[in-house]
């Protein structure tokens, strides 16, 4: 069942935002709407991510993933993420903000 993951971390060093690109483009479709956060939309499991992001990790950053229901929310975000939040998901034409 395809659903929301929260992925957020804790960088100690400099942030390895392109070398993540490709591993969150396994999702199904994904917004990063701060430094160090992303939402992701995929049938997988917060374990699967987990691991899949673990080998991006130093030895003293710290990584999140969970279970997402953003059908309660408020916030303060740019128009495009706000778009992509409400996006129909039926559709198979994605794009990633981030």
């Amino acid at each position: 069942m395809k659903r929301f993951l929260h992925v957020g971390f804790n960088f100690q060093g400099k942030p390895l935002i392109d070398e993540l690109k490709p591993t969150f483009d396994q999702a199904e479709d994904w917004l990063r709407y701060a430094p160090n956060c992303w939402i992701v939309w995929t049938d997988q499991s917060p374990s699967v991510w987990s691991d899949r992001l673990r080998p991006f990790l130093g030895e003293k950053d710290n990584l999140f993933v969970c279970g997402l229901d953003i059908t309660r929310r408020q916030g303060w975000l740019p128009k495009s993420s706000w778009e992509w939040i409400r996006k129909n998901r039926t559709q198979t034409a994605h794009r990633r903000v981030g």
